[in-house]
């Protein structure tokens, strides 16, 4: 069991107490900050993060994949079904322990 975050800061309960999640949303906190970073940027793991930032090829859903199950390679149980490119974000849709989860990274911010 890990603790809540949101924007990446902890998040708190009425009494200043950490909120905690279930091992699968944990998984999908991990996964999400893995895709938001920029691989090479974080100095203890220059592996840790993604390449999305400024992926311009086509097909764009098949490159995204590839960069997307590269930076959660080391997520055990996290598998990448679908990656879906809208207007607005890309939906990246996960199969964790059996169940289909989604993070949303929004394409206006640099990813």
């Amino acid at each position: 069991m890990g603790y809540k975050l949101s924007n990446g800061e902890y998040i708190k309960d009425g009494e200043g107490k950490l909120v905690t999640v279930e091992y699968i949303e944990e998984l999908v906190q991990n996964a999400a900050l893995a895709l938001t970073a920029k691989r090479g940027r974080f100095y203890p793991d220059k592996n840790f993060g993604s390449r999305l930032s400024g992926l311009n090829r086509e097909p764009f859903e098949e490159y995204a994949a590839a960069f997307i199950r590269q930076a959660l390679y080391d997520l055990d149980g996290v598998f990448v079904k679908k990656v879906i490119k809208n207007e607005e974000n890309i939906e990246v849709i996960l199969i964790i322990n059996d169940e289909e989860k989604e993070v949303i990274l929004p394409i206006e911010q640099e990813i």
